[in-house]
């Protein structure tokens, strides 16, 4: 049975651009989407958690409120950019720091009802990377840190933490082979730790894809078969376009570039095992002059577009209640 599909939009591009809840009303109101992920507040959020706790989730659960009366649900929040990357640092204190950031996330995203948090695996400086010493140390390093977070995901009540597919190797889990055997590690700590952590998964982007000189093996630049070695793991998509060597992003707009919607949404339903896949278009925008503010809405609209097209042409039907695209609905 293909997976049920949740279509909506990433907050990225209304960050810097409209607060919380004008975000939420621009979602459901201009794009007519019901389902977004929260971006993190990463310019304030992490110090406003450590120095009033209380105060944070109070302003988050307002926002919770507001997006419940526009009729948005909030399935999911996400980093802006690499927030928590710092975890493999060289200095304790900076990880530890870093690892505070993750909680503010996962502490966002329980105010919202949330039922996925999404991270980089880390990010790592070049210098250190190229050490293959450093690097292993410093990857295996963040899992602990990934271990803790379980806990907290579990103690806040989100149900899973997400891995997003990285586009280059210093950021982890960039090819098939690693991301397996980090979910590997991180399954077998769930599995002694059922009652207190949360199970991992896989987020994967299609405008992510490992360099040639990274890493000669095409699979790992190829949806297709991520989605065929993880059927049962990827849990969530961010829909993008992109060109052959994973450089600039953009909207499914006109012609041009390597992501075709149809494609990617078929390869969901013909390889993805998951009952449910959220797929979130997944764009910056362009900050700080309305021109290109204005342009990122209607990039939006012309990208949601292509999306339920591509939805329909492959057997899918939106169900009127829950907004979820069902394979063969009426």
């Amino acid at each position: 049975m293909p997976p049920k599909v949740y279509f909506g939009v990433n907050l990225n591009f209304a960050k810097y651009v409209y607060g919380r809840k004008r975000s939420l009303e621009v979602a459901r109101r201009q794009l007519g989407v019901r389902h977004v992920e929260m971006v993190t507040d990463n310019d304030f959020g992490p110090v406003f958690y450590q120095r009033s706790p209380e105060a944070f989730r109070s302003y988050h659960w307002q926002v919770a409120d507001h997006a419940k009366l526009l009729g948005v649900s909030i399935p999911s929040a996400f980093t802006v950019y690499r927030d928590s990357g710092a975890i493999v640092h060289g200095h304790p204190e900076i990880r530890e720091s870093a690892y505070h950031v993750g909680l503010s996330l996962i502490e966002q995203a329980g105010c919202y009802g949330a039922r996925f948090v999404g991270l980089s695996l880390f990010t790592m400086n070049r210098e250190e990377a190229e050490d293959p010493e450093r690097y292993q140390a410093a990857y295996y390093s963040s899992l602990e840190m990934w271990k803790r977070w379980m806990t907290d995901a579990r103690r806040i009540g989100v149900k899973m933490l997400l891995i997003e597919t990285a586009a280059a190797y210093r950021e982890g889990c960039s090819t098939i082979e690693e991301t397996g055997a980090t979910l590997g590690l991180l399954d077998e700590h769930h599995q002694k730790n059922p009652d207190n952590t949360v199970p991992v998964g896989i987020c994967y982007d299609t405008g992510h894809g490992i360099s040639a000189p990274e890493n000669r093996d095409e699979a790992n630049r190829d949806y297709r078969a991520w989605f065929a070695a993880f059927p049962d793991r990827i849990h969530e998509v961010h829909l993008k376009n992109t060109d052959p060597e994973f450089l600039e992003t953009w909207h499914f707009r006109g012609s041009g570039g390597i992501i075709d919607a149809v494609e990617v949404l078929r390869s969901i339903r013909d390889n993805l095992t998951v009952p449910e896949v959220y797929t979130y278009l997944e764009m910056p925008g362009k900050r700080g002059r309305e021109i290109g503010e204005k342009r990122a809405l209607n990039d939006h609209l012309e990208s949601i577009r292509v999306v339920h097209e591509a939805l329909h042409s492959l057997g899918y039907r939106q169900d009127p209640e829950s907004s979820a695209w069902v394979h063969g609905g009426a």
